[in-house]
């Protein structure tokens, strides 16, 4: 029973250590290279796999820089202001339309069509609060920003600022052609019409101090009827601006002396600065007119 068992080890002994035969090398050769298309095919199974399911996506497309946001939110709020001042415009609130185009000019990221809408309007108010020279000048401007700027037929039929505007298109074309200017159309303003216009400025520029001190030397000035009742009204303006009530019935009150009849423009009188100040005066002066003997 040993001898069998000892004889049955050295065989399996010697199959195990024995050379491989032809056929066996093939066998093993094969087996080989089918393990490698395996591990081939398996491979690139994976990375399809992987292709196809954990693609990473496409970054997304870069957003606005913080200067293009700032710049977006400074074009909306002109936007705005030139809409109010439109509307305030035709609502005839000239001193708050002119403000509100000013401050969407000073933004300046207004379209060029938009900047000359602008201009073109507050041309338009200072020829209504009869500021000539500065009314010609904002023209001047919008003619700066297109040589071909042109009104409506309409505007500039008006008998208030059409003349100034074809008088400003006359110069300029005058001076393109290199001829002399005709002598009416050179005005020279006298140091009051000057110091008014200037007066006017620093209003609209909300800088009161400065205004009331201009309006003050204006007063100074030898002027028109007109002129004069004009920078005693934006000088009263101006100290019920600055919470000077006294000083602002004592312009209104110089007005009435000047002219007994003269009234606010609507929406001037309807100013809760000014317009119950001067609805003071004017009662008293209605007061002591009927107190006056006959």
């Amino acid at each position: 029973m040993s001898v069998s068992n000892t004889n049955s080890s050295d065989n399996w002994r010697t199959l195990r250590t024995a050379p491989p035969t032809r056929a066996r090398r093939r066998f093993r050769l094969l087996s080989l290279r089918g393990w490698q298309r395996c591990a081939a095919a398996l491979s690139v199974a994976f990375t399809l796999v992987l292709q196809s399911g954990c693609a990473v996506p496409p970054p997304p497309p870069a957003g606005p820089t913080v200067e293009e946001i700032a710049r977006q939110q400074r074009l909306e709020r002109a936007k705005n202001a030139l809409a109010d001042g439109l509307k305030q415009y035709e609502a005839g609130s000239f001193d708050e339309s002119m403000k509100s185009m000013l401050i969407a000019l000073d933004s300046g990221v207004l379209a060029l069509a938009q900047q000359i809408n602008a201009r073109k309007h507050i041309a338009f108010i200072q020829c209504i609060n009869n500021r000539e020279i500065v009314c010609k000048e904002e023209f001047e401007k919008a003619f700066a920003l297109d040589p071909k700027f042109d009104l409506t037929p309409a505007e500039s039929g008006h008998p208030t600022w059409g003349p100034i505007f074809r008088l400003v298109r006359t110069e300029i074309e005058l001076r393109k052609l290199g001829k002399p200017l005709p002598s009416a159309s050179v005005k020279v303003a006298t140091q009051g019409e000057k110091l008014l216009s200037e007066s006017m400025k620093s209003y609209d520029d909300a800088d009161y101090t400065k205004a009331i001190r201009l309006f003050q030397e204006t007063l100074r000035e030898p002027n028109s009827p007109a002129d004069k009742i004009k920078a005693h009204k934006y000088l009263a303006f101006s100290y019920c601006l600055t919470n000077k009530l006294t000083l602002c019935r004592a312009e209104f009150d110089k007005i009435l002396q000047l002219d007994a009849a003269f009234e606010l423009e609507t929406a001037e009188a309807g100013h809760p600065s000014w317009g119950p100040p001067f609805r003071t005066v004017k009662a008293k002066q209605k007061q002591a007119a009927g107190k006056a003997p006959k």
